[in-house]
This record gives structure tokens, sequence and C-alpha cells, in this order.
């Protein structure tokens, strides 16, 4: 609780400007659907609630994120309850999983990780409370495929889930008791029942999500590039915890010396880890792909230093985690005077930028508002909000490239002066389709290293 309630205050206290990415789920929750282009609608519901109840504000799009983490933890304690049956070992793993350093940083951040682990934490412990049933029931199974459809339904990695109930069932038989018969065809039914709006809304937006996942993957192109495997694993150290995931590291050698219990939490949590480590052999991975297996990563710990010769190694693991967690607050707070150390240094022009536009809208009649760069585009939807102009972003190709190319299109703002933010000039398309074109203004905003430009034109008689 007070983990939660001083993540809630930090939000409200440092005011940090949406990332691009804030500002477009928030878009998408103006408009509930069972889709969106490049996500599952999941988070954009969350945002949709959370500022029905509190605002359309920084802090209430975020404010629901410590508060799914704080009940993730809940299921944190009860499902390490369940392998331990050590309370206080229990709660030294919810603390332990609220420290992990990934979970700190975006618990000031919404991303659709947060709705993910949640339901993810929901899983583990049904998934865990039906592994430990003599014989367990067809509600079991039910409320197991819920977690796991609203899981996907947050975001496709919950799929890894999949893969690794079907590995435990080849090796271990009495999960493929469980799961092998009429209630296993349950728990799949359940799932295409939850997800099947989701899937047609695909189907009738040319299945836009499922495509943009794969384009992620890139799938097509096999290069073998070693580097790129070798961040990811590196990346995990800092994700999840250094300590922590070198002790789970040891333990893979040890496997076999492994009871079948802890076999099982460690295929969940590394199945995800692998299945991306090998993707990224011929693509880009990002640290948080593997965020899924979290709750099965901080249960196995907890397990293993249940034996009486590991049990000082929760020192350590609490130490390494806390100050690593301290580490990523001391930093977002000294950002917010230094710009070197601010880890949102990027997104922190965002209001600023927002004036000049707003002016602009102030000072041309008849004006309506375009852009050609999401990014752009998804800021300025949030920050000029309280003008009510029609908008549009720009595409320039046949190409459906983003959200905003799938429901907005320019020609429905002919007869108006637009109000053009770019970061190059007008393309000769735009130049071919407005009376007139005149650069309003050259604006330039430094964070780190690097200067992002943009420039503001006014296109005339757009037609």
């Amino acid at each position: 609780l007070l983990i939660l309630f001083l993540r809630i205050y930090l939000n409200s206290y440092l005011n940090i400007p949406l990332h691009f990415d804030e500002a477009q789920y928030w878009s998408w929750s103006k408009d509930p659907e069972w889709g969106y282009f490049s996500k599952p609608p999941m988070l954009a519901w969350i945002i949709s609630v959370s500022n029905y109840f509190c605002g359309n504000t920084e802090a209430c799009i975020r404010v629901s994120m410590p508060i799914l983490y704080y009940m993730s933890t809940i299921f944190i304690f009860f499902s390490t309850k369940i392998v331990t049956q050590n309370s206080l070992l229990s709660a030294f793993a919810a603390v332990i999983f609220n420290l992990i350093p990934g979970i700190t940083f975006s618990s000031f951040v919404a991303t659709t990780d947060v709705p993910l682990i949640f339901f993810s934490s929901g899983f583990t412990f049904l998934f865990l409370t039906i592994y430990k049933k003599k014989d367990p029931s067809y509600f079991d199974f039910f409320i197991l495929s819920t977690f796991f459809s609203l899981g996907f339904l947050s975001k496709y990695a919950m799929a890894y889930f999949f893969i690794s109930i079907l590995i435990t069932t080849v090796f271990f038989e009495d999960i493929r008791k469980k799961f092998l018969n009429i209630k296993g065809l349950l728990f799949l039914l359940v799932f295409f029942i939850f997800i099947s709006p989701h899937l047609y809304w695909n189907f009738e937006n040319g299945f836009v999500t499922f495509n943009h996942t794969a384009q992620n993957a890139n799938i097509q192109s096999i290069n073998l590039n070693l580097r790129e495997p070798l961040i990811f694993v590196l990346s995990q150290f800092i994700v999840f915890g250094l300590y922590p995931f070198f002790l789970i590291l040891k333990k893979i050698f040890l496997y076999k010396q492994l009871n079948k219990e802890n076999k099982v939490l460690l295929i969940f949590f590394l199945t995800p880890i692998i299945i991306i480590t090998i993707l990224s052999l011929f693509s880009r991975a990002n640290a948080n792909w593997a965020a899924v297996g979290f709750p099965f990563g901080i249960i196995f710990l907890a397990n293993i230093i249940n034996d009486s010769e590991e049990k000082f190694k929760k020192y350590y693991i609490f130490f390494s985690q806390f100050l690593l967690s301290l580490v990523i607050v001391i930093l977002i707070l000294l950002g917010q005077n230094n710009i070197k150390l601010d880890p949102f240094s990027k997104q922190r022009h965002a209001r600023d930028l927002a004036l000049h536009v707003i002016q602009g809208l102030q000072n041309i009649e008849n004006v309506a508002f375009m852009a050609d760069d999401r990014e752009d585009y998804a800021i300025m939807l949030f920050y000029i909000k309280s003008y009510k102009v029609k908008k549009a972003k720009w595409n320039g190709d046949i190409k459906i490239d983003d959200h905003y190319e799938l429901t907005t299109n320019v020609n429905n703002l002919k007869g108006y002066n637009l109000l053009f933010l770019t970061r190059t000039a007008p393309t000769e398309v735009m130049i071919s389709r407005s009376s007139s074109q005149k650069l309003i203004k050259e604006l330039s905003f430094s964070y780190s290293r690097k200067v992002k430009k943009y420039n503001l034109y006014l296109l005339s008689d757009w037609n």
C-alpha cells in the first residue's frame, strides 16, 4: 500500500508530459473499439474508465498503472503461498515483485505491459491453483481462460503462456491429465469466445493488428544478427533485476536437480525469454517483451530460497532490487532539472510544442489541423484537445501504416485552411492541393545531445 500511494503521488507530483504512445492510447480510449491498429484494446478501455472517474490529465491517464500493479501484488502473494506454504516468504515475494526495476519504471508510464502483467499474475495464481488441486473444477478452467483471454486482449505476448502449457503437458504427466481432456477444451472454447469480437474487428479492418505484430517480428528477413540476442538477454538483468536474474540463470544449469514444481515455474518464466531471444536473431527485440513471465520468475525465486541453505540470499535479492528501483526513482526526480539524467527527456517538449500549435490555431480563420507524423499527431491530439477543430493525419501513400491513417482522412478537411505540423516541409502533392503555402514558425527543442526540429505551415484553401 505504501508503494501504491507513493507511486500515485509521484505520478501527480512529477507531472511528466505524455509519451506519444501514451497519447495514442488516450486517443484510442475516446473511441472504444474491440481493436486498434497496433495493439489489442484493453489498455484503451482501462484509460477510458480511469478518465471517466478521474479526468483527462496525465496523472489520470497513468493512475491505473500503480493500481493494477498493486492488485498484481496480491496475486503474487497468494501464488507464492500456494507453492511455499510460507506467509513471510510470500510477503517477501510480493515486495520483490514491486521492486522489479522494469515495474518500478513502468508504474510511471501507461503501457500495455501493465494490464498484461496484471492478468498474467492472475493467470499464475489460477494455474498454480489448478496444478495443486487433485481434481480442479470446470469453473477453475473457466476463470483461468478468462484471465488468459483478457491478458491476450492486453498484449499478444500472453500467447507465450499457451506455448508454456503445451511444453509442460509434454513433459509432466499430471499437467497433461489436467489439460488434455474436456476441461482443456473448455479453456480453449472460452478463450475463442472472449477474443472473437477482437478477431471480427481485425477481419473488418484487414487484420491490421496481427499484420503489425508480424511486421514487428520481421520474420520475413533472417540476417542472423548475434548482437541483438546478446543485448536482449543482458537487458533482462536490468529489467528483471541483476541478482535475481543471475540466480535464475544459475539454476538453469542445475535444471535436472530441480523438483517438478520448480521446473514448471522455470519453464513459464523462460519460454518468453527463449522465444524472443531466437526472434531477435533476425529482428529487433525490446527489453520488456518477455515481461509476461515475471510473476512465474518471482515465485520461482521465492521457492528456491525457501530451502534453508538458500535463505540468506533473500537479503541480497531485496537490497539489489531496492537499490535499482531507488536509482530509477532518483533519476526521474533529478531529471526534472537535468536533461542529461532525464529518462523522459524525449517527451519534455510536448507542452511547449502544443502551445505554438494552439497559438497558430487561434490566429488562423476557418482552420483545421494536419500532421504527417504519428508521434506528433498523437501528442497534439491530447495537448490541443480543448480546441474542437477538424484534424487528420497525412497519408503520403496508399498503405495504412498507423491507427490515424486507418481512422482519419485529409479529404475531410477540404475547404479549410490547414495548420500543418511537420519535421520537414510540404510535399508536392500538398502544395498542389492548397492555394498557397506559408512557413509560420520554425521550432527546435533540445534533449540529451539531440535536437528535435519542427515546422508549422499554413496551407490555404485545402482541396
